[in-house]
């Protein structure tokens, strides 16, 4: 009995967790925003102690707020040049150093699985389902991270990937972005076949400026 208790406690920690950070990405809950754990657990109709671990978790590892002991959370902004910048560039670097890792390591099976994932991101073209692109795209790149076989790089990339993720869903908006995102991938593909390391190093670490690129100038627009 304990441990069929534990196991629905641990999904209803999830749940709060994932259903929180895309009320924050979807901008349910504002930059600036108090996120009172009392208020949260009510709206939820959970308990008070998986709104704060996963306020707890979503301050370690997505930075997406920052925790006030005994009072909450507060929704972090992350609409500056600066954050893009920073969040971009390390991504660019240690994706660049995944890719490189995983090079020789993946098999014809794992290649051809991002091929698969990639045409079903290019199936999407035109549609507005940005959680299936999400999914569609951590797929994606899991399958890089996996051949790594790096699990600490693994896990700051992870932290990476979560504290980005709202930019993807502005990324994917721009006109134009899903075909560059699906060619890029594709130029990724292609260098892995041919067991290039250094050359899908520098195409992945390309990819994620490009992205940045995408970006700052959408984030420039809206300022004039």
């Amino acid at each position: 009995m304990a441990i069929n208790i534990g196991s629905q406690y641990k999904t209803m920690q999830e749940i709060v967790y994932e259903s929180i950070k895309d009320g924050i990405i979807k901008g349910v809950y504002v930059p600036g925003q108090r996120l009172i754990t009392a208020d949260l657990a009510a709206e939820m109709g959970v308990s008070r102690m998986p709104v704060r671990e996963a306020l707890q978790r979503l301050d370690a590892s997505t930075g997406l707020v920052t925790v006030i002991p005994h009072k909450g959370a507060i929704v972090n902004d992350f609409s500056s040049e600066k954050d893009i910048d920073e969040v971009y560039d390390l991504r660019a670097l240690l994706e660049g150093m995944a890719v490189r890792l995983a090079c020789n390591k993946m098999t014809e099976e794992d290649i051809d699985e991002l091929e698969s994932i990639n045409n079903n991101i290019l199936a999407l073209e035109g549609s507005t389902n940005e959680e299936y692109f999400q999914e569609l795209n951590q797929q994606f790149h899991s399958v890089i991270w996996a051949a790594a076989e790096s699990p600490r790089l693994v896990k700051i990339l992870q932290m990476l990937y979560d504290a980005s993720r709202g930019y993807r869903y502005i990324s994917l908006k721009l006109p134009g972005r899903l075909d560059k995102i699906v060619n890029e991938h594709r130029d990724i593909i292609e260098v892995l076949r041919k067991k290039q390391p250094l050359l899908a190093e520098e195409i992945m670490r390309g990819h994620y400026i490009k992205t940045k690129e995408w970006l700052l100038r959408s984030y420039r627009e809206n300022l004039t």
